[in-house]
């Protein structure tokens, strides 16, 4: 079974018509779909992210459209939900600190990424190749230079 974990930003821009990589991800999504051992999954931390993002705004359509997302999600049985886990949390730690040694950056300058590194781990926890256009600082380039067991795809380009 090849499983893909969507990142909230490919979640987003699937579900938006508008979003500017929605055919392109929807495109990549339907391909892997027609595949029999491709199942599509996300992390619990993207319905996180999704909630925060309905809380943090008073526009009432990202609001609609973001519960509209959430809800789907949550009864779309050909979507697994991949909960946190005592080995993600592990896995987690591992590959927070290799990313810290090769950014050589600080621990307040880390902290900008656990949400990447949390749903990076649940990928690497699940055998599962990431997909997602949200790279900031290579984060995604450097987990897999130095991790063999990371996988990331993004389905933008």
């Amino acid at each position: 079974m090849n499983f893909f974990l969507l990142d909230t930003n490919a979640v987003i821009h699937l579900s938006r018509k508008e979003a500017f990589h929605h055919e392109k991800i929807k495109a990549k999504m339907l391909e892997k779909a027609l595949q029999v051992d491709v199942m599509i999954c996300i992390s619990i931390m993207s319905l996180y992210e999704l909630e925060y993002g309905v809380a943090h705004t008073d526009n009432e359509q990202i609001v609609s459209e973001s519960r509209r997302i959430i809800e789907s999600i949550k009864k779309d049985k050909e979507i697994t939900i991949f909960s946190l886990t005592e080995e993600g949390a592990k896995i987690f730690g591992e590959i927070k600190e290799q990313y810290r040694k090769e950014k050589g950056i600080g621990k307040k300058a880390l902290q900008k990424h656990n949400i990447d590194l949390i749903i990076a781990a649940t990928a690497i926890k699940a055998g599962a190749t990431l997909v997602s256009q949200d790279n900031k600082d290579k984060i995604f380039e450097i987990l897999k230079s130095v991790r063999d067991d990371f996988e990331w795809e993004d389905w933008t380009l």
